[in-house]
């Protein structure tokens, strides 16, 4: 195990106004643990996963992955670096087969993405 975790959460809050919706959330993830966020329907679950995605932004805290500060890195740059989300909702593509949205998952986090006539 390495000892730079992959994921930090540091201190992590979330404010809507005078609506505390995250309050100094702390989470350390290292290379194989599995963690579960648990928690009522409005305890913060998903605004969680979308201040560690990038989706939206902490009012206060960090966000490091591999060691490096990415808390205003936007989805996409967090992606480039090997950051991934899943959704509740995993059928993004429907009519495609699961070989067919794997391979196409796979392209994205490649250097050259999309480019459709190199192997993957």
């Amino acid at each position: 195990m390495s000892a730079v975790p992959c994921l930090q959460v540091q201190n992590i809050s979330k404010n809507y106004g005078g609506l505390e919706v995250l309050t100094n959330i702390d989470l350390t993830v290292h290379e194989g643990d599995r963690r579960v966020i648990i928690g009522p329907n409005g305890a913060g679950k998903t605004t969680l996963f979308h201040v560690i995605s990038g989706v939206i932004p902490p009012s206060s805290g960090k966000v490091l992955f591999r060691g490096r500060d990415i808390t205003h890195y936007p989805p996409y740059r967090r992606a480039q670096l090997g950051m991934a989300r899943t959704f509740q909702v995993t059928t993004l593509f429907p009519r495609l087969t699961a070989l067919e949205n794997l391979v196409l998952a796979l392209h994205g986090v490649r250097p050259l993405k999309f480019v459709a006539w190199r192997p993957v």
